[in-house]
């Protein structure tokens, strides 16, 4: 009996399950654009963190947990970093991080599209989002995250209205990645 156990355990259908990935934050990169008076901007997150599992094949039991330092937003313009970590834009004293877990993926025309929450501040919004993939291993995981700056209660003391800063920010994320 046992022996026939052991065989159907052998010839059970292997379930797939996610994989753990390693990024490579040297090639990778998170990056915020938008306008300030009519002039566009640009920076980058330079501390963060991402725990990610993916399997195409078991979307199910994938995730991605990204992390990022507030505080660690640079867009080399010394008024708009001197700006970004204040109370009334990031509040680094009182909200060091933004996050965005995943709750779901379905697989999509062009890539996956990730479900899940970002929070940012005091507040958390639910997002959808496309992201491709190219390559094996590792692979290049791009994405855009277009979000509202002022649904996030960034910068509404002093530009309630957009009238200086974009209303929508955008969120670029090229990550590297391995399967550990």
């Amino acid at each position: 009996m046992i022996k026939y156990l052991f065989m159907a355990f052998l010839l059970m259908p292997v379930v797939a399950v996610a994989n753990p990935y390693q990024v490579d934050y040297e090639a990778s990169q998170i990056q915020f654009s938008g306008t300030h008076a009519g002039n566009e901007f640009t920076g980058v997150f330079n501390d963060w963190d991402a725990d990610i599992n993916f399997n195409t094949q078991n979307t199910d039991k994938s995730f991605a947990n990204v992390t990022l330092s507030v505080a660690s937003a640079h867009t080399g313009n010394a008024m708009y970093d001197g700006t970004l970590p204040s109370a009334d834009w990031f509040n680094v004293g009182n909200y060091p991080t933004a996050s965005f877990k995943s709750t779901s993926f379905q697989k999509s025309n062009d890539g996956y599209n990730v479900i899940g929450e970002l929070t940012i501040r005091d507040v958390t919004i639910p997002m959808t989002f496309n992201f491709k993939l190219n390559g094996e291993n590792p692979i290049i995981m791009t994405a855009n995250l277009p979000i509202n700056r002022l649904k996030f209660n960034i910068g509404k003391d002093s530009d309630g209205n957009a009238e200086w800063v974009s209303e929508i920010i955008n969120i670029d994320m090229t990550l590297h990645a391995k399967k550990i």
